[in-house]
């Protein structure tokens, strides 16, 4: 009887662990969907030559935001292309001079997996509340670094003081707590994670355990 109800106790468990892990990555497809109507509405607003070019690209990317999403798991190097077809639209969107890029990768991403959309969420976190409010002022720095036996990531990007004030008394928003989600349920709290404003600057820190392809 105490066996049972252990096993009932802990299938139950892992049931309402696994329930809560795809709400938040439902979550996440309309995060991403919004913001990116959001953009194509003010590129169409402004009657850009690139409005055509956009909306190709934004399908695209939607495309494979849906594919991955139904995962649990993607290559590291399918999340990186991801983001760069992600920062191409945003150069679309904004202008291409309106913010500064340092993005580098190293180490081997081919055989590494990651919960999908993970890293993508923390770029697009960086655009919305920082880059695109900086005017033509704005800049962001993202560094992926992939060892042996683990992945570390950093990212620093412009804010306005007031966002950063905002950010500061109200803590991180929706895509930072999905990311969060995500990771507690692929992890199991085997990862470090730290986002907080330090003046008109914004850092994120995220160190993952590596998940073999």
């Amino acid at each position: 009887m105490i066996i049972n109800q252990y096993l009932v106790s802990r299938n139950y468990q892992q049931q309402t662990e696994n329930n809560s892990l795809e709400l938040f990555k439902n979550l996440l497809q309309p995060h991403f969907l919004f913001n990116s109507l959001n953009n194509l509405y003010a590129l169409s607003v402004r009657k850009s030559e690139q409005t055509p070019e956009a909306i190709a690209g934004l399908s695209q990317l939607l495309e494979r935001v849906v594919q991955y999403s139904r995962k649990d798991l993607i290559l590291l190097s399918e999340e990186i292309e991801l983001i760069e077809a992600y920062v191409a639209l945003e150069r679309i969107w904004l202008g291409e001079c309106s913010f500064k890029l340092d993005f580098q990768v190293k180490g081997d991403t081919s055989d590494v997996s990651i919960p999908p959309l993970a890293i993508y969420t923390l770029i697009e976190n960086a655009f919305k509340h920082g880059i695109r409010k900086c005017g033509n002022n704005g800049w962001i720095t993202i560094h992926l670094l992939v060892k042996k036996d683990k992945i570390l990531l950093k990212i620093r990007n412009s804010v306005i003081q007031s966002e950063s004030v905002d950010v500061a008394t109200k803590g991180p928003g929706l895509g930072i707590e999905a990311v969060r989600k995500l990771l507690d349920g692929s992890y199991r709290k085997g990862y470090y994670l730290e986002a907080r404003p330090i003046g008109n600057v914004y850092a994120v820190d995220l160190i993952i355990g590596r998940v073999a392809a």
